[in-house]
């Protein structure tokens, strides 16, 4: 019965998070999430108080994905960067059809409420940490300089941030996302900056 729950949740979150996608969070109306979910509207309520409440599920579903993607990436047979490289890739890739998406992922902050950092601030600091702890394993291999962690996995976020706001708002930078990861390791990199 749980497993059967966290599907449903899950699945409302996808569609709410393509309604988000389609009209933002101040025209997204909870009716067209429980429409797009095929859900009753009171099903909807059963897992989220309001909008604000779905709001911060469909950020924290969206980490989680993220963390899903660098635990996958752990496991392969590949250097640091190499991993890193990957996690970027697929992450990217997953969310560059969805513009919106930079808008729940890093919201301007008159958005963010302290609802959103209560909930979600515990899982941005899992994400930072998971990225951390790469760019940990980088510098004891050699592959990386010496560097605080938490704040070159800032960096490589940051990256993120960027390549998702350039086709976000439309600006022309060729191969954008690639360029934003080799500016993080170029300043990473052993012999680099």
């Amino acid at each position: 019965m749980r497993n059967k729950s966290i599907a449903k949740r899950d699945s409302i979150l996808k569609a709410a998070f393509g309604v988000f996608c389609d009209r933002g969070y101040y025209e997204m109306k909870m009716d067209d999430v429980a429409r797009s979910a095929g859900v009753a509207k009171g099903t909807l309520y059963l897992y989220f108080k309001d909008k604000p409440d779905l709001y911060v599920g469909i950020t924290r579903w969206l980490i989680g994905q993220a963390l899903a993607i660098i635990e996958e990436v752990m496991r392969e047979p590949l250097s640091v960067q190499e991993k890193l490289t990957l996690i970027f890739k697929r992450w990217t890739e997953s969310l560059v059809p969805y513009p919106a998406a930079i808008d729940l992922l890093f919201p301007e902050m008159g958005m963010v409420t302290r609802r959103f950092h209560e909930k979600v601030g515990p899982e941005i600091v899992k994400l930072l940490d998971a990225v951390a702890a790469l760019i940990k394993q980088g510098m004891r291999t050699g592959e990386f300089k010496r560097v605080e962690p938490r704040l070159a996995a800032l960096s490589f976020l940051n990256a993120f941030r960027s390549s998702l706001l350039i086709v976000a708002k439309g600006i022309k930078v060729k191969s954008a996302p690639a360029r934003a990861l080799n500016l993080f390791f170029y300043g990473i990199k052993k012999g680099g900056g």
